[in-house]
């Protein structure tokens, strides 16, 4: 039986909860274990019944902050500093040594493009279609752009050898730099599994290292609430499913739920974690906080959802079959966000906009009347079928294990 690594980066649910899903698809051929920086979300992949091995530096709330920033693009300072960076990659080779794992799978864990490159071991990466060198290929790629704009973004894009200082030396150190000549073509995996579907993207044209897999979406063991349940059947009013995931800062929170004072619907926000009892005592009366819900069961009794861009919360609302309106965190969540909005199933908002509560509110209002969302979202819907990205993910990494 194979050996399997799972490494997500275990702050972040949305995708330690899709490495579940590969790894429940995978465990009847695969012997599957997680390894991590940080024991935010561990209680989720040890109720699956995974072992977990927690790796030193741990990460401290501080440092998810700093990595959040960076991802989101509110700095460019690097969150790893050369000597943390240095720590994760020996003792992610150490654990490789002694695992000795078939193929290791990853989410944004960037030091095991390092230390599974320095092993030679088989890299699978499962990861949203806006971080492909696909992307930036595409005829689509721009395409409210110019011609020339396009072609010479995509050139610089595509030819762009920049690295941090801190990641150039490891690679030159580790004998590695062969495999990072290009700041894109590093960040691909010997495998990527691209979780975004083809509907929304409309390029067929992958590279022969990735392949379509798919949504994969959470199936934690979490039931709807009694009292949401009644609210769910009873309310007379518009439901709304608001949530801005993991990634979220607490004041942006605070910001958006008070912004649905004064509308007629009921909000429904799995945030309650996020807040303090002081700001939940500020919050408007239609406003009704839980912890984690099941996103996927509550949104299909929902009329709309307000969420963030992340690509598992958008592909939630797109299955659930109702319109949402996206407010993205950074370029890839707005990417995301915007395939939607061309489809038809979705409006968008700037973060910095949720100031403008006249806006907010006429956005939400177009949302709820404008039937012409909610009939895309349902086509939508019916395009995607029941697809089973865990299970494509599980099948593609066996065929291409099997071949190494």
């Amino acid at each position: 039986m194979k050996t399997l690594l799972f490494a997500p980066e275990t702050f972040n649910l949305a995708e330690t909860t899709r490495m579940i899903e590969v790894a429940k698809e995978c465990q009847e051929n695969a012997h599957c274990i997680f390894m991590g920086y940080s024991t935010k979300f561990v209680p989720f992949i040890e109720a699956e019944g995974f072992s977990f091995r927690l790796l030193a530096p741990q990460l401290t709330e501080e440092q998810i902050k700093m990595i959040m920033k960076f991802d989101q693009m509110k700095t460019i300072k690097l969150p790893f500093s050369y000597g943390m960076l240095k720590e994760r990659i020996e003792n992610e080779i150490q654990l490789i040594e002694e695992l000795k794992p078939d193929g290791i799978i990853i989410g944004s864990t960037m030091s095991l493009l390092i230390s599974a490159r320095v092993k030679e071991t088989p890299l699978i990466y499962v990861k949203p279609y806006a971080y492909t060198q696909a992307h930036v290929r595409s005829p689509l790629f721009l395409k409210h752009s110019t011609k020339y704009c396009r072609k010479a973004v995509q050139s610089i894009f595509l030819n762009l050898r920049w690295l941090p200082k801190s990641i150039k030396k490891l690679v030159k150190e580790y004998d590695v730099k062969h495999r990072f000549k290009y700041t894109l073509a590093a960040l691909d995996a010997d495998l990527n599994c691209i979780t975004t579907p083809v509907n929304l993207t409309r390029n067929p044209d992958l590279p022969k290292n990735s392949i379509y897999v798919g949504p994969i979406f959470a199936n934690l063991k979490k039931e709807i609430p009694l009292g949401l349940k009644t609210l769910l059947g009873s309310s007379e009013k518009p439901l709304i499913f608001c949530s801005m995931g993991s990634s979220a800062n607490r004041q942006l929170i605070v910001d958006l739920l008070q912004s649905f004072a004064g509308i007629s619907v009921e909000v429904i926000s799995p945030m309650k974690s996020y807040l303090t009892e002081t700001q939940i005592a500020l919050l408007p009366v239609n406003v009704h906080l839980y912890d984690w819900l099941p996103a996927r069961e509550v949104q299909q009794a929902v009329t709309a959802s307000v969420i963030h861009g992340g690509e598992g919360t958008v592909q939630t609302a797109c299955v659930s079959g109702k319109p949402f309106l996206g407010i993205g965190l950074q370029k890839e969540q707005e990417y995301n966000i915007s395939c939607c909005v061309e489809y038809g199933n979705a409006l968008s908002m700037k973060q910095k906009q949720l100031k403008n509560n006249v806006l907010f509110k006429e956005k939400v209002n177009e949302l709820l009347k404008n039937q012409r969302y909610t009939v895309q979202a349902r086509k939508l819907q019916q395009e995607l079928g029941e697809i089973k990205g865990n299970r494509l993910a599980a099948e593609e990494i066996g065929k291409f294990l099997n071949k190494e």
